[in-house]
């Protein structure tokens, strides 16, 4: 079973790769206060790491999906954003997947 801080470490990870269209020096970053707990996992959400520190518009991401990670598999799955984290959740803890 998976803990936090492991967690976090593989979402961390797994981050480093979706980052290919940032601008030089920039980094996809976990907001930490985001992040929700569940009894299968949590629920990651992350931006920018230069739109946190300065909040110009240039830096602010779109299509920045929060990610499910399953604390019994180690799974990581995007969720979406056309609808509210809520829903993909609700059809996740449903289905298994957060699109249905």
């Amino acid at each position: 079973m998976t803990s936090l801080v492991e967690a976090r470490a593989a979402v961390e990870k797994h981050l480093e790769g979706c980052g290919g269209d940032l601008p030089e020096g920039d980094a996809l970053v976990i907001l930490e206060e985001e992040t929700l707990e569940r009894s299968w996992g949590w629920v990651f959400f992350y931006t920018s790491r230069l739109w946190r520190q300065t909040g110009e518009i240039k830096y602010a991401l779109a299509g920045n999906a929060p990610l499910i990670y399953e604390r019994n598999s180690g799974r990581i799955l995007p969720t979406g954003t056309a609808l509210p984290v809520a829903q993909y959740i609700a059809e996740y803890e449903r289905t298994g997947s957060p699109g249905g």
